[in-house]
């Protein structure tokens, strides 16, 4: 390595880890925090939309887990179908869930309010969507509007004190194993590096679906699934995780929570989710043809090094029930309704 070379990697090191102790600060301040809602019994306020609040029985119809695994499903099927980032979801959660710490909803207005999440998330990372994203009042089949959708997000707006830039689990483990690539010597290729991301990536998608990972800081989140990722690219015993580790505590990054008890959730979400399936059924299919495996087990669950397109959208304990938000390739508009 060149002077001009280990000076360009030196700074981008630099860079990154600044970038870290910003996002680590304002993770830190408590913004973007989020308490356990499920288990409140009162509110700051009650949000029931006139329009929308018909009958005294939308008031007692109280929201649960399974409505959120639910709409973050038809999110992350919505993203998927109009080709946008999946970060976009978890942004769009942060939004619903502190929303949710401090105003009452009912299930219908609890849908509005996701809605309206998804769609102010996508105007700030990609306005260019908005347009295509005017369909997303029509899968309410008549329940509410875009004037509704108008409504609630000065609602959001107003209660989450426009905070609306969170530092995602995603975005912490790209910028970290950035930070580490460009840090620490690792004998990884450039297409292990890749998978890293990939795989990291995907156990970050997994904790959006949970609402376990509500309460527990993004940077831990982000730490587990760089480690989890590494555990089953290259097993427990790989030189890579301590590495991993000593770079987390140069930048106090990762520790907020308890994480083995972290890695551990991610592991039982993984062994629900589609991919989990499908790398296990090619990998029956490899054996049977004695075929190489590009992989590692965990505890009987494969994980792919390269990870597939699909979304993390059946790691619920209801992976057997046929949701209601599905779009096919063909029609999101008649598939994807409420």
């Amino acid at each position: 390595m060149d002077i001009d070379e280990a000076d360009a990697r030196r700074t981008h090191a630099e860079t990154f880890e600044d970038n870290l102790r910003v996002m680590i600060r304002q993770e830190m301040s408590g913004k973007y925090s989020c308490i356990d809602y499920l288990k409140v019994n009162s509110w700051d306020k009650c949000i029931y939309p006139k329009s929308l609040s018909r009958s005294a029985h939308n008031r007692n119809t109280r929201i649960d887990e399974y409505c959120r695994e639910q709409i973050v499903e038809w999110s992350f099927r919505v993203v998927d179908y109009f080709r946008i980032d999946r970060e976009v979801v978890a942004l769009s959660l942060s939004y619903l869930d502190r929303f949710l710490a401090i105003c009452l909803c009912d299930r219908t207005t609890f849908k509005l309010a996701a809605t309206t999440t998804l769609h102010l998330a996508v105007k700030l990372l990609y306005p260019c969507k908005l347009a295509e994203l005017g369909i997303l009042s029509d899968l309410s089949r008549g329940e509410f509007d875009m004037h509704d959708v108008s409504r609630m997000e000065a609602h959001i707006l107003h209660t989450l004190k426009w905070n609306l830039h969170p530092p995602t689990s995603i975005a912490f483990a790209t910028i970290f194993l950035e930070y580490f690539f460009s840090t620490f010597p690792v004998a990884l290729t450039s297409a292990d590096m890749d998978d890293m991301y990939d795989v990291s990536s995907f156990f970050c998608e997994l904790a959006v679906c949970d609402y376990f990972f509500v309460t527990v800081p993004a940077s831990s989140i982000a730490l587990a699934a760089v480690l989890n990722s590494l555990e089953g690219m290259f097993g427990p015993d790989n030189k890579t995780a301590s590495d991993i580790l000593q770079a987390a505590m140069k930048v106090h990054f990762g520790f907020q929570h308890d994480l083995a008890q972290v890695r551990n959730r991610l592991w039982t979400l993984y062994e629900r989710s589609e991919e989990c399936a499908l790398s296990n059924d090619t990998v029956y299919e490899d054996e049977n043809h004695n075929h190489h495996l590009f992989g590692l087990w965990h505890g009987g669950v494969y994980i792919k090094k390269t990870s597939s397109a699909s979304s993390p959208v059946s790691v619920s304990k209801h992976a057997t029930t046929d949701y209601p938000y599905r779009h096919s390739s063909s029609s999101l508009r008649s598939d994807a309704s409420w």
